[in-house]
């Protein structure tokens, strides 16, 4: 089978970038053809003054990619084209493309987008906002809530705003697959026909990763360093838990005022690491007594929580969005109320003062990984999902 796959890189690489990494090694692995249609968003820090006040227009349907996709079918005859990211540069124009072309579109959601102009059902005070769901996308134009911009909120909202009325993501895209059941229903609430949507959650690598039913004396966070992530929250806790090093992996905008924070309240026992890749950060995350998920937004599929069952690592997370699928309370993890600083503490010392509890866990949480979100079960749900595809009469969600 011939897969076309399209996406927006981001500047600060997370999620979504690793999974179409994923997607293409699975795919090829298995002895199917790629084609890659990639464009970064670091050509937009090249872009000269004009073409940036440009941008707008390049957001609602850019021409370039449009022939270039077209060009690219013409050339490469692909049986699907799977798209995941979109914005800002390549722009709804391949969704055209490809329909044009006759070519099955698969889209992978893998945040708000469709819903939201920054994607996250956040304003700027980070509080949860969902004044857009429904197609009232101006609502962002006066908060600013794309980049805190007039400019680029603009731009977004009014290119949300004209393809919801054309139709473009409910006629020209044929399955949106959703890795939460928490996702889904909010695609659902937007509008997006339920039949459209399959639920198929993200893998890891199960295979090249060795758990461990032994710990050693930290916890763990890894993940972006941002504002919605609530890792203040993770730091204010750690204040009255003397006893356990907190190792943070990762980077982000907020990472200067973290140090800052640790420094002016002397948490002596939490370390930034900074950011950590390949199987190093496995062998860190193994070795944890448990990971600390604290984000209060509504996380769609967080790969630090999957990879932590991989690892046999257990996950303390907010009870908000994705998690409450993810984690089984008191089987691969706790739940506590998000923002509680007090509960958040008291799951934290439960697992401190009770460590012949967190062995059990950490076997089912592999044990999860292993029946849910290996490689071997993420390409046979993809497989079902292309399949279908190219038979459409055989169809159903």
């Amino acid at each position: 089978m011939k897969i076309l796959l399209i996406h927006n890189r981001y500047l600060i690489r997370g999620g979504e970038d690793r999974n179409v990494e994923q997607i293409k090694e699975l795919l090829e692995e298995k002895g199917h053809s790629i084609i890659l249609y990639m464009v970064d968003n670091l050509e937009i820090t090249g872009f000269p003054f004009w073409q940036k006040l440009l941008l707008p227009l390049q957001i609602l349907f850019s021409l370039k990619s449009y022939r270039q996709v077209i060009n690219l079918i013409k050339s490469k005859r692909p049986d699907i084209a799977h798209i995941h990211n979109v914005f800002p540069l390549v722009s709804p124009s391949v969704y055209y493309a490809s329909k044009n072309m006759n070519v099955p579109v698969v889209q992978t959601v893998h945040n708000y987008r469709f819903l939201c102009p920054n994607g996250l059902f956040l304003n700027n005070d980070g509080r949860i906002c969902e004044r857009c769901k429904n197609g009232n996308f101006f609502n962002a134009i006066l908060r600013k809530c794309y980049r805190n911009s007039y400019l680029q909120t603009s731009g977004m909202a009014v290119t949300l705003y004209l393809h919801r009325k054309l139709r473009t993501f409910t006629n020209k895209i044929d399955v949106f697959v959703s890795p939460s059941e928490f996702l889904k229903k909010k695609l659902i609430e937007g509008r997006i026909p339920q039949e459209k949507i399959v639920t198929k959650p993200h893998f890891v690598r199960c295979d090249e990763i060795k758990p461990s039913y032994e710990f050693d004396n930290y916890a763990m966070y890894m993940g972006r360093l941002s504002r919605e992530k609530r890792l203040f929250t993770l730091l204010r806790a750690w204040k009255d838990i003397p006893d356990l090093t907190l190792m943070i992996i990762g980077e982000g905008p907020i990472r200067t005022k973290l140090e800052s924070f640790v420094i002016q309240d002397q948490i002596a026992n939490v370390e930034l690491l900074g950011f950590i890749g390949g199987s190093k950060r496995f062998e860190i995350l193994k070795k944890a007594m448990f990971m600390v998920f604290p984000s209060e937004c509504y996380e769609n599929f967080p790969y630090a929580i999957i990879e932590s069952f991989a690892c046999g690592t257990p996950v303390i997370a907010s009870k908000t969005g994705a998690m409450m699928e993810l984690i089984e309370e008191g089987k691969n993890g706790l739940l506590f109320e998000p923002g509680n600083i007090e509960d958040l503490e008291e799951k934290i010392l439960s697992c401190i003062e009770n460590p012949k509890l967190i062995i059990p866990m950490r076997r089912y949480a592999r044990e999860i990984a292993e029946k849910k979100y290996s490689y071997e079960v993420g390409y046979k749900n993809l497989m079902q999902i292309y399949n279908r595809l190219l038979s459409p009469s055989e169809f159903k969600t």
